[in-house]
């Protein structure tokens, strides 16, 4: 049954056929519409795409030679030419050992010698051996989260910096106001540069402008933005909308090179995924590979994230 599943998986990362189900990647497609952990989506989608070169990956899996963690392992390290004898050498190993035999075919050079502050000792706990980093925002309460990040001592300064100078709006120098302050006037430029929200108009907002620039007046971003929450537009045939709201980009529904007019009734919001996406409906799959190669030559629209 695995070895069926990274068969469609493989097509339908191919195919792109995630963006059809309102999902802006694969991963988002694996882990919201099929279930999937985040790691065995990055496991499966990995060996997947593999597989597509690499049939006998398939066929590995399928006699349960070498398990999935093995392979994902081993993908990125498998060609024409060596495939066959690495993944004899792989059959029936533990992932460890596999591991073991991928630093043997691509060593890695040694860490630095280097002296570190260790962390305050803890008070032992079962924690697997292989346990992943936490995440940067997790939940400890309803509507309450923890926020963990490393930051440069230069990072450190500007922030004590601006504690002391917010001393006497926040006498106790609270992080959580100070960095909420901060974003709410990073996400106010952004939404500035980006969509025109919060600018000021000089002239009267034409909701219609005929032109040779692609460049959308910001009245008309305003008001795409606006109207579309922020929020990818594109919806599937069950009626499903897209949850994206990052990478966001203003598209012409009938495309720019056929009206050369920018219509706030003929905008929306798409998430770059499905702008790519409508792009390859409207002008064909091949001529926009070709057009973002000649654009990009090192762009690929198969990434996992």
């Amino acid at each position: 049954m695995e070895a069926d599943l990274l068969v469609h998986l493989g097509e339908i990362d191919e195919r792109k056929l995630y963006l059809d189900r309102a999902f802006s990647s694969m991963f988002t497609f694996c882990t919201r519409e099929l279930g999937f952990s985040e790691g065995a989506a990055y496991n499966r989608i990995l060996v997947a795409r593999a597989a597509r070169r690499l049939p006998a990956l398939i066929d590995a899996v399928r006699s349960g030679r070498v398990h999935l963690a093995g392979l994902r392992l081993l993908a990125p390290h498998l060609t024409q030419e060596n495939h066959e004898q690495l993944l004899a050498k792989a059959a029936g190993r533990t992932k460890d050992e596999i591991a073991e035999l991928v630093a043997a075919i691509a060593p890695r050079p040694p860490p630095p010698p280097m002296i570190r502050r260790l962390p305050e000792p803890q008070s032992l706990a079962l924690v697997p051996k292989a346990a992943a980093l936490p995440h940067p925002i997790v939940p400890v309460a309803e509507a309450s989260y923890k926020v963990q990040f490393s930051i440069s001592r230069e990072f450190r300064d500007e922030i004590r910096e601006a504690q002391d100078l917010l001393r006497h709006r926040m006498p106790d120098g609270d992080l959580a106001t100070i960095f909420r302050a901060a974003l709410e006037v990073l996400v106010a430029k952004v939404r500035k540069e980006r969509f025109g929200v919060g600018r000021k108009t000089r002239a009267p907002a034409e909701a219609s402008v005929e032109t040779e620039s692609r460049h959308v007046p910001d009245a008309i971003k305003r008001a795409v933005h606006e109207r579309d929450g922020g929020r990818c537009t594109f919806v599937d045939e069950r009626g499903k909308r897209c949850d994206e709201t990052g990478m966001l980009e203003i598209d012409h529904v009938e495309g720019f090179a056929r009206t050369h007019r920018h219509d706030v009734n003929a905008l929306r919001l798409l998430c770059r995924a499905h702008n790519q996406h409508a792009a390859d409906r409207m002008y064909g799959r091949g001529f926009m590979e070709a057009a973002r190669q000649r654009t990009c030559p090192r762009t690929s629209s198969t990434g996992v994230g």
